[in-house]
Parts: structure tokens; sequence; C-alpha cells
């Protein structure tokens, strides 16, 4: 599905491939691709002289794929994260900027393209380059990520603290997907911060849009330092839990030892008057089985007594 966008005293206007004939060239900014078919593609191709990328070429994470200039296109491949209730989806976005117009493909809904549009509609935003609204599109993103670590921030605040209360399943999973979060959005950052270091200092870029990417690689070196403070954290409350997982086992290994050392004596005594030798002595006591249970009784009772006062139990 095709859609592309043109600029109007209220910002964007949509439009449908069939009317791309019909808008002045000057007035189209934005060709925004999901799902291209065959037919759009060739449509791509002949109408703005894009050429689409092979399918794999989207989850390359060579520099070399991800950033490339060629005249007076530019070739970017951004990864945006998405968060769907258990799963953490890293969708890649293709930009191509050529001219006046920007062109993105991508393969699903990307919220922060939705925000973006929103934005322009809202504040009647007027680009002059194609540049401005890609700058305009990843600030956004940058901006959900800060969000999103401001959020894992406080969840691994209390995170540490359920861990002293209890260590369930249900933890570890939180755990699990913190980390993964964490080192998703890291990885993001780094991609980010790798090809906008090379648009920056492209030649096609104007003055205003260098000095927007800089400030916001600024942020993204800011975020930087927050996943790796965070992925300490995640460590740090790995290593409690472990910790506290070992305390409660230790106690029940205690437990168990105790017990056994308390009981053990007891077990002595009835192997030795269970034996059925003929000429055991005791074999015919008249008083052998009360004697038994009394002696097990005494010896059982001084140990429990004992192990408290060593307080072991």
């Amino acid at each position: 599905m095709i859609k592309i966008y043109a600029s109007s005293t209220f910002g964007f206007t949509e439009h449908s491939v069939d009317e791309f004939g019909t808008i002045p060239k000057d007035r189209i900014l934005w060709i925004d691709v999901e799902k291209p078919t065959e037919e759009e593609i060739l449509w791509l191709k002949s109408a703005v002289g894009f050429e689409m990328p092979p399918r794999e070429v989207f989850g390359d994470i060579e520099i070399s794929s991800k950033y490339r200039e060629e005249g007076e296109k530019i070739f970017m491949n951004f990864s945006f994260v998405i968060q769907q209730k258990e799963d953490i989806l890293v969708e890649p976005v293709f930009f191509f900027l050529k001219g006046r117009f920007m062109v993105t493909i991508r393969y699903r809904d990307i919220p922060t393209l939705m925000i973006f549009q929103r934005r322009v509609e809202v504040q009647r935003l007027v680009f002059q380059f194609p540049e401005e609204m890609f700058s305009q599109i990843i600030s956004i993103e940058v901006d959900r990520i800060g969000d999103r670590l401001e959020i894992l921030g406080r969840r691994i605040r209390n995170l540490r603290k359920e861990v002293f209360e209890e260590q369930t399943e249900e933890i570890l999973k939180d755990i699990s997907y913190y980390d993964e979060l964490n080192i998703t959005l890291r990885e993001t950052i780094n991609e980010k911060l790798r090809i906008l270091s090379h648009f920056v200092k492209s030649p096609k870029i104007n003055a205003q849009t260098k000095r927007e990417i800089k400030v916001i690689l600024e942020d993204l070196y800011t975020l930087l330092d927050y996943t790796a403070f965070y992925m300490d954290k995640i460590d740090s409350i790995q290593n409690t839990l472990i910790g506290l997982i070992n305390v409660r086992q230790n106690e029940a290994v205690k437990v168990f030892t105790v017990l056994a050392t308390i009981f053990l004596p007891a077990t002595l005594v009835a192997s030795i008057f269970g034996m059925n030798f003929e000429n055991m002595p005791e074999l015919h006591w008249k008083y052998g089985y009360v004697y038994s249970l009394a002696l097990m009784v005494i010896i059982t009772v001084v140990l429990i007594f004992w192990v408290k006062r060593k307080g072991w139990l």
C-alpha cells in the first residue's frame, strides 16, 4: 500500500497512487510504502527512481547496508523497537531521501510514523527538505526510547524491592524481560549512532538539520549511558536473587541435616535391638522393648534440646 503526502497550508494532504500525476512534483514530500507488492516496487522505480533493496538487507547489521549515498540519493535502514504485551519486536524501516521528497518502506505499522503523522496534522508543520521530516521522525523515536528507559528504570527499582519479599518464577520472567528490553534498546541506540554519525557528515544535508541531528546524537549518547547503568542494576538484581535462592536452599538443607542428626542415634538404637542373632542376651529380655523405646526417646529429646540451644533450629 502506497500513501503520498503533499505539502499544504494545513501540513500534509494524503493522496493515492492514482493521484500522483495530478500532484505538482514540488509539493510531494513523503511517499510511505507498507508491505509493497511487486507492482508497487516497479511503480516506485519508474516514478521516483527508487531501487527496492532485497528483503534480506533489512536485517543486515553492516553499516554499509545501513547507510549509503549514491549521487543525490541517501539510503538508510533503521530499526524501530515495538513492544507488544510480552514480546519485544525490532522492525526495520528503509528511508530513501532524494531531492525534495522522502520514501519510507516498512512491513508493519510503526508507532513512531503514526505519531509523526498526527503531529504534522495537529501542529500544521511545514517542511522544505526531506531531511527535516527524517529528523522529526528520528527525534520522536529517540523520545520514545527515552520514555521506555524511564519506565524501565522505575520497574527495576520496584523489582529490587520485590526480590527481597519473594523469589518466584514471575520475578525471574520479569528480570529476563527487562534484560532483553534493555539490550534491545541499547542495540538500536548504537545502530542510530552509527548511521546518524554518517548522515550528519553528508554535504547534502542543510545546516539546520545538521544542528538538530547533533542534538539527537547527544541525546542518544546519554541514553546509551542509561542502558549501561540499567544493565549493571539488572545484573545486581540477578545476583541478589541467586544469593537469596541459595540462602533458602541452604536453610532447607540445614533443616534436613539437623533432623537427620537428631534421629540418627535413635535409628542406631533401633538397629542394634532389631538384630535377631541366636545368642543375643537381650533377645528374650522381658523389658527390652520398653527399655529400647525409652532410650530412643531420651536420646532424641536430649538432642533436640541441644540443637535448639545451639540455635540450629
